[in-house]
């Protein structure tokens, strides 16, 4: 019976990973999904707390052949939350394994561009920062939940 108690509540525990998986990713899509209609529609980006956005997004860095780096963001952040819902409702290993690889993906490339942002470019974006913090949050969210469901079956 206890054993049983202990499995419910790890489920609610994973349950909520994902749930603030979900939210993270919603705020990383919103993030891109803002500065990809900017730089096909937009007239400028409102900088928030930090006045390096404009100097980022305009740097060739911020474009891999003439793809702006916030469309793949955003392409990222759909795939992920695709991800979760699937790990979420099918609780296969194969599903898991395959969020973990992209979240690990998101967080490395997240870090390259910080790197860029510091030590090429010398100025920081608001909405960079932002979306490394969220594929920060997916990545490690995704390792957490990994490591729990490793050691046990994903259905009881």
């Amino acid at each position: 019976m206890m054993n049983s108690n202990l499995l419910s509540s790890n489920r609610l525990s994973n349950s909520v990973l994902l749930r603030v998986m979900v939210v993270a990713a919603l705020i990383g899509f919103a993030d891109t999904a803002y500065l990809t209609w900017n730089h096909y529609f937009g007239s400028g980006i409102q900088c928030i707390l930090l006045e390096g956005c404009e100097v980022v997004l305009a740097s060739p860095y911020s474009e891999i052949f003439s793809i702006p780096l916030s469309a793949m963001g955003l392409a990222f952040y759909v795939g992920i939350f695709v991800l979760i819902n699937i790990v979420d409702i099918y609780q296969d290993h194969l599903s898991l394994k395959l969020l973990l690889l992209g979240s690990t993906l998101g967080f490395i490339s997240s870090l390259i561009l910080l790197y860029l942002q510091l030590f090429v470019i010398e100025a920081l974006c608001f909405y960079c920062l932002t979306s490394l913090g969220t594929s920060t949050a997916v990545f490690i969210l995704s390792v957490v939940l990994y490591k729990r469901r490793s050691n046990q079956p994903l259905t009881q």
